[in-house]
């Protein structure tokens, strides 16, 4: 848990993105604005700070190119605005912003997967038929060929190919789990001696990260007056 907050804190220092308006539309703002990061507030989506950066949200889904610019926020390389595009996700709830971006972060093996798989749970009808798709791959990503090393490290977190493999799969699992009509499924294939052998390759324990994810949005829209529960998953 240090180590990946040492990771985040440095790679805030480091990051420079001068394009950040132009891309991010309505969600620059909310990146940078004073005060703690807004990324580094929902990397846990824990604390007196969410409330305020789900305001701010909140204000930016209101603008005429917030559907262009929270599809952005995913098709950055960097990990930071993937987590304020799923907070703006499940503060629209369905009501104008699409998935697919996500969930090709998810596929690119960005840092915070963990954070972006419960955010699909909770508001894609399609999770179920998506987590299908990717164990049956065995959790490919690809990671982004444009990047050096370094800038790779900066902005999509340290960890091989395999490891982003892993930490998907963990996600997933567990995640998954929670879904009645993925239990059983998931249960026989996460026994296959291919994904066994993935998921110690996990070093994150990233399915505790999603589950406590899970559990402190729940906790943070439960005072909003808003109880967060996933939509119909589609077979």
């Amino acid at each position: 848990m240090l180590r990946s907050w040492l990771h985040s804190l440095l790679g805030w220092v480091f990051a420079s993105r001068d394009n950040t308006d132009a891309e991010f539309g309505p969600f620059a703002q909310v990146l940078k604005s004073p005060g703690e990061p807004a990324a580094l507030t929902l990397l846990s989506m824990r604390g007196s700070g969410v409330g305020a950066v789900l305001d701010r949200i909140e204000r930016a889904l209101s603008a005429d190119d917030a559907v262009q610019g929270a599809a952005a926020l995913f098709a950055s390389a960097d990990w930071r605005p993937h987590l304020v595009g799923a907070a703006a996700l499940i503060v629209d709830s369905g009501r104008r912003l699409d998935t697919a971006t996500m969930w090709q972060a998810i596929d690119a093996g960005s840092w915070v997967t963990p954070q972006l798989v419960t955010t699909a749970y909770l508001i894609d009808a399609s999770f179920a038929a998506r987590l299908r798709q990717r164990i049956d791959a065995n959790c490919a990503v690809i990671v982004p060929a444009n990047l050096s090393a370094v800038e790779r490290h900066r902005a999509t977190g340290p960890a091989t190919a395999e490891q982003r493999s892993a930490k998907l799969l963990a996600s997933l699992v567990r995640i998954g789990m929670l879904a009645p009509e993925l239990t059983g499924w998931l249960r026989i294939a996460a026994s296959r001696p291919e994904l066994a052998a993935l998921q110690a390759a996990d070093r994150d324990k990233s399915g505790n990260i999603a589950a406590n994810w899970l559990n402190n949005a729940e906790r943070q829209f439960r005072s909003r007056g808003r109880t967060l529960a996933p939509v119909g998953n589609s077979h």
